[in-house]
């Protein structure tokens, strides 16, 4: 994405009753201090040369790039004026600016490619991150936590699927004949088309067999690109308003020489894609053959609405919105993802609407309708499927069932306050701020918001209370989140569910007091509670209103925690997610074990072998407690984790064990 005129700048300006309020967003906040070296970080540090050349927006130029290695503790030292560092990475790049609005800021983003030593394009695998040549540098410079971009790629990842990874570092640039301090920024995977990114077949500009061109384009929403059309359908059925633009961007048409080929291709999508939206918009939307669902994966468009709504991110569906059609061999439907672009999320940005900047009273999805002349206007996507019940009641209980795991308000604090931790307890963060002196300065509007006296401190606290509030909004709300009345869409109405050990099996029972429509029950189980897999089935009532007992007996469950939900399926195929609930399945005594599970205040292993090596990490692989066994008995304190899943090893020097369990409070 290169620099477009596709946002206007804000300048806002409020009337009140015998006042004139103005905002102005000046772009000179650079009053820059001249650090020189960093003793101790906990973050890593880069260094980028481009040789005294000022870094242009298109196109790249060459750089050197170095990141410095980390002593003996794991922390990162910078010492310009001796040049005594080591380095655990160093090479050539090619480096450009990159953004919208946000290269009108002093503090500017990059993107980047890793190069040999002849300037060729190489796949370098960074912070651990897999091997790749595309990755960009976040300023973030509008968002003032720096936290709200990296929360939402944690929370997609969440979801089972693809997000950019990312990694706070802190930058030294070669500028103006001095090596600057840049600031913190965030590290991250350019969304692309890669075996571990978003994840589907090539498309080369040699294939022109009608089944290879069914897939492998990866497409954005708003950029106004090369190889791009116009939609059809205009924003809130009003012709008067601009429509959507998308645009390839991969495979790189423009590149292509064969223009016959490049035709193919870019005729296939941009049909595929018409077709889609012609049927989305058409009188039999719902229709599973011929309306929307022949075109869409649903189960990806409802994470990513989710998400959306979860953020109440003002920028998507008209900008920073990427999606993606593999080939008829591999599905051959559109996914929504991956995201990208959080700043004027989280109450962050207020756009022209008061209720765009506070956590409740609105849904993100409805823009359109508080910005009705605003561009660039959102897709027609969300504001048709969310009329279709069958996509609302999928939605509904998808949400339902993350909040219960994984996007627990437990999980988002502690992933919050992670974030806020390594940034503040080394000053990576103040040396920010120190270099941009931009914490009582207006990046983004917002009325809502006080600047005086501001902190890092208060920029988390301010996030923590808005996602709070929103997701307990969203709790409340969730089923209206379309104006269509859905409410008939739920067939079973449950009096209980429960799972219990009983001898070698697991048992999962549950009670209905009324049935409609009701065709069978998938039970479902998983160790994680994260990755379901269905292991039976019980057929149902079809219709009833009296009580109705069901069992079913998992005659081989895991060893440890065992997940369990229901799938209800509808007569017409509709589906809805029971809660989740867990069972431990102890592991014979001949074996290290654990208990109680789940735990409150402590944890107990048995059978240990002396001198095992026992850790305890989160969901997100961060080591919390480790201690060493010394008797075959252990107790280990957890009163200070939150509720959530946690991963616990036992090593012993021959093998390792490993268990999963929760901490109920």
């Amino acid at each position: 994405m290169k620099s477009k005129s596709t946002f206007e700048t804000q300048v806002p300006c409020l009337c009140r009753t015998g006042y004139l309020i103005v905002f102005f967003f000046i772009s000179s906040f650079s009053f820059s201090q001249p650090i020189t070296s960093i003793t101790q970080s906990n973050i890593p540090i880069i260094i980028i040369d481009p040789g005294n050349v000022e870094i242009p927006n298109d196109p790249k130029i060459e750089a050197s790039f170095k990141i410095i290695a980390p002593d003996i503790e794991g922390f990162y030292s910078y010492n310009r004026p001796s040049f005594t560092n080591t380095y655990q990475y160093e090479g050539k790049i090619g480096i450009e600016i990159r953004g919208n609005t946000s290269t009108e800021w002093p503090k500017k983003s990059y993107g980047f490619e890793t190069h040999d030593a002849v300037g060729a394009t190489i796949d370098v695998s960074l912070f651990g991150m897999p091997a790749e040549s595309d990755w960009v540098l976040n300023a973030c410079y509008g968002d003032k936590s720096f936290i709200r971009e990296v929360l939402a790629q944690q929370m997609f990842r969440q979801t089972g699927r693809y997000a950019p990874r990312t990694q706070y570092v802190e930058v030294f640039l070669q500028t103006s004949g001095a090596m600057t301090y840049m600031g913190v920024y965030i590290f991250m995977e350019k969304v692309k088309r890669g075996t571990d990114r978003i994840s589907m077949k090539k498309l080369a500009e040699t294939d022109s067999d009608p089944a290879k061109i069914t897939g492998g384009f990866l497409l954005q929403v708003g950029e106004d690109e090369p190889e791009k059309w116009t939609s059809n359908i205009s924003p809130n059925n009003d012709p008067n308003n601009p429509k959507p633009i998308y645009h390839v961007e991969y495979p790189k048409l423009e590149k292509y020489t064969n223009l016959t080929n490049k035709a193919l291709q870019f005729n296939y999508i941009k049909g595929f894609v018409t077709d889609f939206e012609t049927a989305v918009n058409g009188s039999n939307f719902k229709d599973a053959t011929v309306g929307y669902r022949k075109y869409l994966d649903l189960d990806s468009m409802v994470d990513y609405l989710l998400l959306q709504e979860f953020t109440k991110n003002s920028d998507n569906w008209r900008a920073s919105t990427f999606f993606y059609k593999k080939r008829n061999d591999e599905g051959g439907l559109l996914n929504m993802g991956a995201p990208w672009d959080f700043d004027k999320s989280m109450g962050n940005q207020q756009w022209c609407y008061e209720l765009s900047v506070l956590p409740t009273g609105s849904w993100a999805w409805k823009f359109n309708t508080y910005c009705p002349g605003r561009p660039p206007l959102t897709v027609s996507w969300p504001e048709k499927i969310l009329n279709d019940c069958y996509f609302v009641q999928k939605l509904v209980t998808r949400y339902k069932q993350l909040r219960l795991t994984v996007w627990s308000y437990a999980n988002v604090q502690s992933f919050v306050e992670a974030q806020s931790q390594l940034l503040m307890s080394k000053n990576a963060i103040n040396r920010n701020f120190t270099k941009w002196q931009t914490l009582e300065t207006g990046i983004m509007f917002n009325e809502h918001y006080t600047l005086a006296g501001n902190t890092p401190q208060k920029e988390v606290d301010y996030l923590k209370i808005w996602l709070l509030r929103h997701l307990a909004w969203m709790d409340t709300n969730i089923a209206t989140i379309t104006t269509t009345d859905c409410s008939t869409a739920l067939p079973v109405t449950y009096k209980n569910f429960q799972a219990n050990k009983e001898g070698g099996n697991v048992v999962i029972s549950w009670m209905t007091t009324s049935e409609s429509n009701n065709s069978r029950f998938e039970i479902q189980r998983s160790k994680d509670g994260i990755l379901f897999s269905k292991i039976g089935m019980v057929e149902g009532r079809g219709e009833s209103d009296n009580e109705v007992k069901y069992q079913f007996a998992d005659s081989n469950p895991i060893v440890g925690l065992n997940y369990y939900r229901l799938n209800q399926i509808d007569l017409d195929g509709s589906e809805e997610l029971t809660r989740t609930i867990g069972v431990n399945f102890e592991i014979p005594s001949t074996s290290p074990y654990l208990y109680p599970n789940p735990a409150t205040n402590e944890i107990n292993l048995k059978d240990l072998t002396p001198g095992s090596l026992i850790t305890i990490m989160d969901g997100n692989g961060r080591v919390l407690i480790k201690t060493t066994a010394n008797d075959p008995e252990l107790n280990v304190s957890v009163k200070n984790l939150s509720n959530q899943v946690y991963y616990l090893t036992i090593d012993d020097k021959k093998k390792v064990k490993s268990f999963t369990f929760i901490i109920n409070n």
